[in-house]
């Protein structure tokens, strides 16, 4: 009654620190000492408080409190407190809201996720939730984002400005911050659900990513607004980007206020978890723009260290290539520096991940990639894979790919394709596919899967274009001399050895 007694407001603003102070150690000790009524009397006194007196002070003191709490349940109440602080402060108080989001991450991110969550394979997938440090992490997710509903309809009550405010505003703080919770624990736990799995029930993981993006969309108006920065903050230098393009001009240029995996992981899910049609997005742009862009986001991705987010890119390039079935790229589209990068990280992916199942369908992902193209960009494509990649069974899978392209071109009526016969081919065989690297010396163990898949290819071509239309019969000669010939001086030489080494180990002498 005091605190609602306007006659007393005077007093009240007084003392304001003080009576703050006391209800929030009465929060703490109320919990402490698990007594409910008190708990819940010293939380509807902070709010009534926090209606009445100074937001700024009343600001300062909440954040204190949830720096220094421990308690998910104190720290809940204080949420509250700081919910109502915040819609006082409104449109003019930016800074402020950014102080608050920060404290309220910083809390979140101090929680750790067991090791094992981060690398976990699809079966440990499926018990992730029964986690207790998991199932406290979402809860607080869901406390987090009942907590942004009345600002962010707050936020987006008010008119937008006919030209895009990129600065330090109230409503991108909301979007940063919310950015930001995709750049904590979600990046690294899985939502991938079937369509008929999330409609029978949706997991708490997927439910959470949901209800973020859906929550972004709905600020940005335009769910693929933040397209551009992809492109922007990969090509252009941090230094460079800082000293033309502060933060208090574009906030989504800044890695600290807007992280570039929390802009991947945004538009994965949109894209990747297809939750972009659940969106009002404005259909004006084309697939292979939004392609090109997303690219160097799923290329952050797969650039990470961990198994859990590398998926996710995997994910998110399949998808991807769906938005392409009926325009595929042509050659001069490779001109775009991120094919490259993708396609090396992609190669790491293949060659050096601990995850089997990232292997497999990474394997089975730069397939489709190269499919993607026209035939003069999936050649292209190959000889470049050719010279970036080192280890001898990814060569041997790319010179496979390209063995089934010139099967696909024997298949058909009309001449087969200038990439994949004639001069192009010749020179595919004798400089990256039929080769020895170290000639007769060449260790024949290391090199194995090589040799085989160049065995099978020339031995294929021989048997199935007897009429030459590759022209593979006028390099013959050459074939033999660079690879044939050399290949059966390196066998009869291992052969040798093999049974030098055997009479050695029957004599029983060493070495």
């Amino acid at each position: 009654k005091l605190l609602r007694d306007e006659t007393d407001r005077a007093q009240l603003q007084e003392e304001c620190m003080d009576v703050v102070s006391v209800l929030a150690d009465g929060l703490v000790e109320g919990n402490e000492g698990e007594h409910f009524d008190r708990f819940t009397c010293c939380e509807d006194l902070l709010k009534l408080v926090a209606g009445v007196c100074s937001p700024q002070e009343i600001l300062l003191e909440v954040l204190d409190r949830i720096e220094s709490t421990k308690n998910d349940e104190v720290f809940t109440s204080l949420l509250k407190v700081l919910q109502v602080v915040l819609l006082r402060l409104g449109e003019q108080k930016a800074r402020s809201l950014e102080c608050g989001f920060n404290t309220i991450l910083s809390y979140i991110n101090g929680i750790k996720l067991p090791d094992y969550v981060a690398s976990a394979e699809a079966k440990e997938e499926r018990l992730i939730e029964c986690d207790e440090v998991v199932r406290r992490i979402l809860q607080l997710y869901m406390t987090v984002l009942l907590f942004l509903e009345p600002i962010v309809k707050d936020s987006c009550a008010v008119p937008a400005d006919t030209f895009k405010n990129m600065g330090v505003t109230r409503k991108n703080v909301i979007i940063c911050f919310m950015l930001r919770l995709l750049d904590g624990h979600l990046l690294y736990l899985n939502p991938r659900q079937s369509k008929e799995e999330a409609k029978a029930s949706k997991t708490y993981i997927r439910q959470t990513a949901e209800d973020v993006v859906l929550a972004l969309a709905k600020l940005l108006g335009d769910p693929l607004r933040l397209l551009q920065y992809a492109e922007e903050r990969v090509r252009t230098p941090r230094k460079e980007r800082q000293s033309k393009d502060s933060s208090h001009n574009n906030v989504f240029a800044s890695e600290a206020k807007c992280p570039l995996l929390a802009l991947a992981m945004y538009h994965y899910l949109l894209i990747g978890e297809d939750l972009l049609s659940s969106t009002s997005c404005p259909k004006v742009y084309s697939n292979k723009y939004i392609y090109e862009m997303c690219l160097h986001y799923c290329t952050q991705l797969i650039k990470h260290e961990k198994t859990a987010v590398q998926y996710k890119a995997i994910l998110f390039a399949g998808q991807l290539q769906n938005l392409l079935q009926k325009d595929p790229f042509q050659a001069i589209d490779l001109e775009l520096p991120v094919h490259k990068t993708f396609l090396e990280s992609l190669s790491n992916v293949i060659v050096y991940s601990g995850s089997e199942r990232n292997r497999k369908q990474s394997s089975v992902l730069i397939r489709q990639y190269i499919m993607q193209f026209d035939p003069e960009g999936r050649y292209m494509v190959i000889t470049n894979l050719f010279k970036v990649v080192s280890h001898n069974g990814l060569q041997s899978y790319i010179a496979t790919i390209y063995k089934d392209l010139v099967n696909a071109e024997l298949a058909s009526d009309g001449e087969p394709s200038p990439w994949y016969s004639g001069k192009r081919l010749k020179e595919v065989l004798l400089k990256q596919v039929c080769v020895l690297k170290k000639g007769v010396e060449t260790d024949l163990t290391e090199s194995a899967d090589m040799i085989i898949s160049a065995l099978n290819i020339v031995r294929f071509l021989l048997v199935r274009d007897k009429s030459n239309r590759t022209s593979i019969w006028d390099y013959v000669g050459e074939l033999n001399k660079q690879f044939l010939h050399p290949l059966r001086k390196s066998i009869d030489l291992s052969r040798a050895h093999f049974e030098e080494e055997k009479k050695a180990v029957e004599e029983g002498r060493e070495d």
